[in-house]
């Protein structure tokens, strides 16, 4: 539909690798040089090596608690902002546009309005990167591209998505290098949110990082569960 070539989606591969070479405990802590993206072998085509996130064993735990009760609790606390959950069709073929994540933008935008928040408040985004084409769809979806637009924040080996840029994705190494435990996942995207908004997440802290929005999906996007995360100062 596009017509676009396979490597504009180099960035999102080079970020998260990137950032997981600085996690201890990504699975693939190797960086990715620029071009490899585009030589990696098939898995299925038009999906590469490098577009798959790995299965990956894995275990995360937060506690929950009241927001009055937390400072009694933790000297750093992170409070729920806002908190949703959607679904779609789960048959495919029953959708009306397979480039659209329905759940994702339902859940987004009600974690959204809870919060009272906009995307450009958000200083870091931890989605559900299992395949490349996801964290693109996933982007458009929460409101950070336009439909069809969401590959060009990977753009210039994915600026824009590094620690430093203007949306920081895949903090830790995203599912893609720090691995998917598949059932744990969302809890340790939530982990890794805390870390940043506390300001231990070591070398790959987001400076004064004070909102986090992490989502994960459930299938090829039949659920999608939405977190704002903020911190309590």
């Amino acid at each position: 539909e596009y017509q676009l070539d396979l490597s504009v989606f180099e960035g999102f591969t080079l970020n998260a690798h990137k950032n997981g070479s600085l996690n201890d405990r990504a699975m693939f802590r190797n960086v990715v040089k620029p071009g490899a993206f585009s030589k990696a072998s098939m898995v299925s085509d038009p999906i590469n090596l490098f577009d798959g996130a790995p299965d990956a064993d894995g275990a995360a735990a937060v506690v929950l608690v009241a927001a009055d009760q937390a400072l009694d609790i933790a000297p750093q606390p992170v409070l729920i902002a806002g908190s949703a959950a959607a679904t779609d069709t789960f048959a495919l073929q029953d959708r009306a546009d397979l480039l659209y994540l329905k759940a994702a933008d339902l859940s987004a935008y009600k974690a959204y309005q809870q919060a009272g928040i906009t995307t450009a408040d958000i200083d870091l985004f931890e989605l559900h990167d299992a395949f490349t084409i996801l964290s693109v769809l996933t982007l458009e979806a929460a409101g950070f591209a336009g439909h069809g637009e969401g590959w060009r924040l990977a753009q210039n080996a994915g600026e824009a998505l590094a620690l430093n840029g203007a949306l920081p994705i895949s903090t830790f190494g995203g599912l893609k290098s720090r691995g998917n435990p598949v059932g744990a996942t969302g809890v340790y995207q939530a982990v890794e949110a805390y870390l940043q908004l506390t300001q231990r997440a070591g070398r790959n802290q987001v400076s004064n990082a004070k909102i986090a929005a992490i989502q994960n999906l459930g299938g090829v996007g039949t659920t999608a569960i939405t977190h704002i995360l903020k911190r309590m100062d």
